[in-house]
């Protein structure tokens, strides 16, 4: 059952409660008090009675006490009026009426008990109140009863019985009833037009609320919660809803490959989700000191300085707003009047800069209460970044070699494995250059392994220092070498190859017999034109770097045995 549902039905439970214990508190007070009534007024008449027959007596006129009493039963509304005599007064008056000498039950208790007695009798038309007063002798009220009665104190001279019809009593208690009732459904229909129009969005909320975390344990978080509510039950549902895309967000980027895929997901979220149209995001290496732009949307393309230390909210490690002083940043260009930067620390090495700017204050403040949630993203995909740093750290030592900090031959099976070519755009050429040093193993052999390592070291430095970032030298293996280069054409790949041949031959190499220099044999294939896969187009450079051995050494060839 839901909680709507649960709460409708206790409010009518308890309403239905109420409304049965009213009704019969109030059916019986009122009913014991309309009782109540009608002995006092039977006591009043009986007492009137008896003052009148008295004067009957008196005067000597008690044979004219019928007529007396018939008037006093029409005038006060009673049912039905009997007079009896106690056999004390019978044996001195006599009988009197027949009537005034039948007795019932009730009669029989008053002249044996000396007390009033009622009983109530109820008839599906009528409900009427026996009532039976005893009259006791006495000598202290005036007229004193032993003038003219032989009965000593206290004996019972007789009793008054009387039916008075009370029908009208139950008839205002069905009344009472219907009222009730009445004031109950009215009561009800209310409290259902406020659990319909206050209570229900609130207890809508709570099953949407209990819904969508029963999901969300199961790693669902496709429940979105919707509320009409304007008030603290509308921040309760936004802040559940912003924490489950927050938690999608975080189980999203964990299959993501690298941090840089993770950024380009927070970029796209400040664009669409917050509505930011201006923002730069900095990646600051604190080992470093460098600061690098990863993405830009501003109109500040230019002159943007990489070193960290000029941002003063990494600086400082606290949040700058633009209306907390003028011109707070001197390093902010001047064309941003309204903005707000955030430093964000990854780890001991990597921190994030997002710089915000706003085209008026009033955007910007705007920008500025979705602060938290931003912040709460960057939370969540900070230890996702951080693991996946760890990972590349991980990945590049077993995919570097020690030596050279060149990549090594497993990278190398990745990336064919990988299949390069899909990576690069159509058209596009790749070019490998398979080096090697000539007649290494004399060095070793005659110099040393210490010296033969430095030689590899410093052709390993020689071509990092000749390629593009975006090319890749690799240790192939003892004294040979591979550079991949991306997206190259014949001539830069050959001006690239000669200087490397060209720069090494100048180095001179010390040793403890002599300073010697020594010399490379370059191959170089293209890929794809010279063969369809990387791993084939590898050994097509090492057909050509083949050519250049056997043909003298210290050569650039390239395949299909043409001597540049």
């Amino acid at each position: 059952m839901s909680t709507n549902k649960k709460l409708l039905s206790l409010i009518v439970g308890m309403l239905a409660v109420v409304s049965i214990a009213s009704a019969v508190i109030f059916t019986y007070n009122f009913k014991a008090y309309s009782i109540k009534m009608a002995k006092e007024k039977a006591i009043s008449i009986a007492q009137n009675v008896r003052d009148g027959l008295t004067s009957h007596m008196i005067n000597g006129t008690m044979d004219k006490r019928e007529n007396y009493l018939s008037k006093i039963k029409k005038h006060q509304n009673v049912e039905d009026f009997h007079l009896l005599r106690s056999d004390t007064v019978i044996k001195q008056y006599g009988k009197g009426y027949q009537d005034e000498n039948i007795l019932s039950n009730l009669e029989k208790k008053v002249l044996s008990s000396k007390q009033i007695q009622t009983e109530l009798v109820e008839t599906y038309s009528k409900v009427l109140l026996k009532v039976s007063i005893p009259y006791i002798a006495t000598s202290n009220d005036k007229p004193n009863c032993m003038h003219c009665h032989t009965a000593k104190e206290g004996d019972v001279l007789g009793a008054l019985s009387m039916d008075i019809d009370i029908s009208d009593i139950r008839s205002e208690n069905i009344l009472i009833l219907f009222k009730i009732f009445l004031a109950v459904l009215i009561i009800t229909i209310i409290s259902l037009y406020i659990i319909r129009r206050f209570i229900k969005p609130y207890t809508r909320l709570f099953s949407d609320l209990e819904k969508s975390i029963a999901l969300a344990y199961k790693g669902d978080f496709s429940y979105k919660i919707e509320t009409k509510l304007k008030n603290e039950g509308s921040n309760v549902a936004n802040q559940l809803n912003e924490l489950i895309e927050i938690y999608k967000f975080k189980k999203t980027i964990e299959l993501d490959e690298n941090k840089n895929e993770i950024y380009n997901r927070l970029i796209h979220i400040l664009h669409v989700k917050f509505k930011i149209d201006s923002f730069i995001l900095f990646e600051i290496n604190n080992v470093k000191k460098q600061r690098v732009v990863l993405y830009n949307c501003t109109k500040d393309k230019n002159n943007i300085d990489d070193n960290p230390g000029v941002c003063r909210t990494f600086r400082t490690n606290t949040d700058i707003y633009s209306s907390e002083f003028d011109n707070i940043c001197l390093n902010c260009n001047q064309d941003a009047k309204f903005y707000m930067c955030f430093n964000f620390i990854i780890d001991d090495e990597y921190s994030l800069v997002l710089h915000i700017q706003a085209p008026s204050e009033e955007k910007l403040d705007y920008i500025k209460k979705d602060i938290p949630i931003i912040k709460n993203y960057l939370d969540m995909a900070k230890p996702v970044i951080e693991s996946k740093i760890l990972l590349n750290m991980l990945k590049d030592t077993t995919l570097k070699d020690p030596m050279t900090t060149l990549y090594n031959r497993r990278f190398l099976d990745e990336l064919i494995q990988s299949n390069i070519s899909s990576r690069v755009k159509e058209g596009a050429m790749h070019s490998l250059l398979m080096i090697d040093i000539d007649l290494f193993k004399q060095v070793n052999d005659t110099y040393g392994h210490d010296v033969g390592d430095e030689v590899i070291k410093r052709l390993a430095s020689i071509m990092k220092n000749s390629v593009r970032d975006s090319d890749m030298p690799v240790r192939y293996g003892g004294e040979e070498f591979i550079i991949l280069l991306m997206n190259s054409t014949e001539e830069k790949t050959y001006e690239i190859a000669k200087k490397i041949n060209e720069d090494f031959a100048k180095e001179e190499f010390s040793s403890d017999i002599e300073i010697f220099k020594k010399t490379v044999s370059i191959g170089i294939a293209n890929y794809p034109i010279d063969a369809k896969t990387l791993i084939k187009s590898i050994k097509c450079a090492d057909e050509a770097l083949y050519v250049a051995k056997k043909t003298g050494r210290n050569k650039i060839i390239k395949y299909e045995n043409k001597e540049i």
